[in-house]
């Protein structure tokens, strides 16, 4: 393959590659690539398009280092080598199709497709080098096919997401053999060092003044006030009719400039940085910029006034959907399920939208197993931190909550092997108890282990069974976890109402935190102690079964922070697939049994450590959000997500680690060094209680605070936050001032601290190349929590 052949890139974090035809059938082929791109014409979440591999047409690169000082062909602008091909985009294009097929293609053009958004056509062909560098390529032929063309393609290192095969309209085979060497002797230096401006014509230079130089005015700060100026143009659009047709965009680019010269200093080089073209040639732009700047200065009109004060009113964000960020966990799930193997057998035969409850109740049975570990975290860290799960599964009937009672049934099989001998004894002594002989025999209750309970269970039962269940665990008493699994969150309500369950919210509560409790009563069955309470629970239930049992009322008892409720998705009238016997995965029931009999004697502290102070500086970041936002509801609803983070995370880090492990006797003990990748589950499990919280109880929450300060009463409606607020109102590409702006931010430090928290979330990103170098771009169109 010859050095000026084309060249992709996987992500932004890995260097350019050579492609050659069968990688580039290979991209555009594979089904993972093809999802992607339809959630994003589904959802219009951004972040989808953002993980696709993209083509590098117009250049390839030299062999560089990276920041971090590794070598490879990295997308720089100091390494740039031109191929000859150009490309060239046509966005907002309501039939793509249609388009394409209005033109003659003529042997120059090399490849047409429609883009990722399906809204655009991405047009590569072959530069001629006496039309011109890339841009003056792009216009030349733009004009021929009578299309608008993108700007932002002058820049040479320019990334094209792949498209789907389905979305080629037209390609030559000479796209893949086709080289121009000629075109990058001309050309190379300019665009290395920078100059991707127009060569065919220079007229804009030549009307640069010295009041231009002084203005500070450059091509990457191209906004007034902060205000981008394609804000303002495309609400000055808007306002007037709309983009203009063929056959009147002179006239509507002159009106347009009369407007604009106002806050371009009467400059017509200033001018014509910002005006869009809508395939006009420079030669009729600068006749354009000329004329509207000849005209007496008037000040800023009305029109652009009102623009303006639009672009600083607060708007309320952009939110998705809440099964929007279920399939966007979904997806980040299943990027995992290499590292965590039972993960993936957790969540197989599942929509990915329903990943997250199977990822939560999985963990929270296998946690269950592991009541004999223990770690030590940030706040109280002389205290061992057991592994507590309470947790709901929410959905409306029929969404498949099954699924949590289908994944629990296979992983607590190891509990409930261990339960048998202790309820035969038990329900031996009740049956003795009903004779007479064994009555004045005084035979003893029997002290054998029972750690699962149906929600009908009494008080006393689970209270005996609860200090029952000890174990000597390294030299210390340990009392192990009950378990209680119910699939109608309504039933164990209802029995709350009545005798069997009454006053177990108070238990509910404290286990979360295995908090002391007591119990003195009278009467002989009912065992005199104190203990620990440590419990875990998992229940599906109904949205209206979870607002019996967390409402305004109630709000305050401080369950909701307890709490996991994952939410299922909505089934969109899709039926399950048709099974029968012969699609049972037997051998995924047996590696998921298997695991659980190990984890059930693992044992000892786990070596969380470092995981502790990731979460902690997480939380911390947020924690200032929260001030800044000046939201008390926001603040509870944090406070706890740490420990789900770590609990829910724990058996799938130590499963991961299992070859570091040895037994000792009857358990599994060792120690590891935990790593990013468990990080990373770790961190979406946080994000993802974060956000549920918000979704299922914010706002209660506010109501909860506004009702305590007396401050506005608001019913079901959240408070759009100043953080979401002014994430909304970033520009795709934007500055350190943009930021300012949105956020209301004026200290320098605070600017920094913003734009590092936004980066380390990875909602946002340097650009550190091309014509937008050292400003930033989104990586999502919401601030997600």
């Amino acid at each position: 393959m010859g050095k000026n052949n084309f060249c992709f890139q996987h992500n932004f974090n890995k260097p350019t590659m050579p492609i050659d035809e069968a990688k580039f059938y290979e991209l555009v082929k594979d089904p993972k690539w093809s999802e992607a791109i339809n959630m994003y014409r589904t959802t219009g979440d951004a972040s989808y398009k953002r993980k696709l591999p993209a083509f590098i047409f117009q250049a390839t690169f030299d062999e560089t280092v990276s920041k971090t000082g590794k070598s490879g062909t990295w997308r720089k602008q100091a390494a740039t080598r031109l191929t000859g091909l150009v490309v060239m985009d046509i966005d907002h294009i309501d039939n793509p199709k249609a388009v394409f097929e209005s033109w003659t293609i003529d042997d120059r053009i090399l490849l047409v497709y429609i883009t990722p958004s399906g809204k655009g056509l991405k047009v590569v062909f072959k530069a001629v080098p006496e039309e011109g560098n890339l841009i003056d390529n792009q216009h030349a032929m733009a004009k021929r096919l009578g299309v608008v063309v993108d700007e932002a393609c002058k820049d040479a290192s320019r990334m094209s997401f792949i498209c789907k095969e389905d979305d080629i309209l037209y390609i030559s085979k000479e796209l893949f053999t086709y080289e121009n060497s000629e075109f990058g002797k001309r050309y190379d230096d300019d665009y290395r060092n920078g100059r991707s401006q127009g060569k065919a014509n220079q007229t804009v230079k030549a009307i640069a003044s010295p009041s231009h130089q002084e203005s500070g005015f450059s091509d990457q700060s191209l906004s007034f006030k902060g205000v981008p100026y394609s804000y303002i143009i495309s609400e000055y659009w808007k306002r007037n009719g709309g983009e203009p047709q063929e056959g009147e965009r002179n006239v509507k680019l002159y009106q347009l400039a009369v407007q604009l010269r106002a806050i371009c200093d009467n400059n017509p080089a200033q001018l014509l940085k910002v005006m869009p073209r809508l395939g006009l040639s420079e030669a009729e732009m600068t006749t354009i910029a000329d004329s509207a700047c000849k005209e007496t200065p008037k000040g800023i009109s009305k029109v652009m006034k009102e623009i303006l004060d639009s672009a600083n009113k607060e708007e309320k964000p952009a939110v998705p959907s809440i099964n929007q960020q279920l399939e966007q966990w979904g997806t980040e799930i299943e990027s995992m399920f290499d590292s965590f193997p039972v993960l993936r057998d957790a969540c197989k035969g599942l929509k990915k939208s329903q990943y997250p409850a199977a990822l939560f109740v999985a963990g929270g049975t296998m946690m269950t197993l592991m009541t004999r570990t223990w770690y030590r975290f940030y706040h109280r860290p002389e205290n061992k931190r057991r592994l507590n799960c309470s947790l709901y599964i929410i959905g409306h009937p029929a969404s498949n909550k099954s699924m949590a009672d289908d994944i629990s049934n296979i992983l607590i099989a190891p509990i409930e092997a261990a339960d048998k001998a202790g309820l035969v004894a038990l329900n031996r002594y009740k049956q003795d108890t009903k004779k007479k002989a064994a009555n004045k025999e005084g035979k003893d209750k029997p002290q054998g282990i029972i750690r699962i309970h149906p929600a009908r269970t009494s008080n006393g039962q689970l209270i005996q069974d609860m200090i029952n269940a000890k174990e000597i665990v390294d030299g210390e008493e340990m009392q192990l976890h009950m378990f209680t699994f119910d699939t109608e969150l309504d039933n164990s309500i209802t029995l709350q109402q009545g005798g069997s369950w009454i006053n177990k919210q108070a238990m509910e509560l404290k286990a979360f935190h295995n908090e002391k409790d007591g119990q003195m009563y009278q009467n002989a069955d009912s065992p005199v102690d104190v203990f620990n309470v440590t419990w875990n629970y998992i229940y599906t239930g109904t949205p209206i079964a979870l607002k019996k049992k967390v409402n305004e009322k109630n709000f305050g008892s401080g369950l909701s922070t307890r709490l996991a409720v994952i939410p299922m998705p909505t089934t969109n009238f899709e039926m399950l697939p048709y099974e029968d016997e012969a699609n049972v995965d037997w051998e995924r029931i047996a590696r998921m049994k298997e695991w659980a009999y190990k984890l059930d004697k693992r044992a000892g502290q786990l070596p969380f450590t470092p995981l502790v102070k990731q979460i902690y500086d997480w939380t911390k970041d947020r924690m200032e959000e929260c001030a800044e936002d000046n939201s008390e509801a926001n603040e509870l609803m944090l406070k706890r997500v740490a420990y789900h983070a770590l609990n829910y995370a724990a058996p799938f880090i130590d499963m991961r680690h299992w070859d570091n492990m040895h037994q000792e006797g009857n358990y599994w003990k060792g120690t590891y060094e935990v790593d990013e990748i468990d990080w990373k589950l770790c961190e979406l499990i946080a994000r993802i209680q974060y956000t549920t919280q918000q979704y299922q109880f914010g706002a209660m929450a506010e109501k909860y605070f506004d009702d305590m300060n007396k401050d506005v009463q608001i019913t079901g409606k959240r408070h759009y936050q100043k953080s979401a607020i002014g994430f909304a109102q970033l520009p795709e590409v934007f500055t350190a001032d943009d930021v300012a702006r949105c956020f209301g931010l004026s200290k320098e430090e605070s600017i920094k601290k913003k734009i590092y928290r936004l980066t380390k979330d990875n909602q946002i990103e340097l650009i550190t190349e091309g014509g937008q170098k050292d400003m930033y771009r989104k990586l999502s169109n919401y601030l997600y929590s």
